[in-house]
């Protein structure tokens, strides 16, 4: 996931960027917009917590981080799930080759939407 990444689709854009994990910690960064303006964005971390599980945490528009423990792990892909928040319940990345997948639903995968993302960086 480290590196900044892209996408656009019918004239909307969206952008993260990614660090590289170090002392157990993942930080990121993401945008979204049309043209030059940016219509939202998000604050975002993976980190262990006090029980050394996993959890990404989302802050969209600086607002409180909310969690989300790690569901399942693979060598490709990621899930993070929280059944509690309205939505998303259910966030997954997955890496396609040299382009990552990002996903956002519902806890059963309804209501998904989807990010394709070129890497940039």
């Amino acid at each position: 996931m480290s590196g900044s990444w892209s996408a656009e689709a019918d004239g909307v854009w969206t952008e993260e960027t990614w660090s590289r994990p170090r002392g157990n910690l993942l930080l990121g960064s993401g945008s979204s917009g049309t043209a030059e303006i940016v219509r939202s964005f998000e604050f975002m971390r993976i980190a262990p917590d006090a029980d050394g599980r996993l959890v990404f945490w989302g802050a969209p528009g600086g607002k409180p981080a909310i969690a989300f423990p790690g569901e399942r792990f693979g060598a490709r892909e990621i899930v993070f799930l929280n059944r509690d928040h309205d939505y998303p319940q259910r966030i997954a990345y997955r890496r396609d080759g040299e382009t990552l997948v990002a996903t956002t639903s519902l806890a059963d995968g309804s209501k998904a939407q989807s990010w394709r993302y070129a890497r940039i960086k």
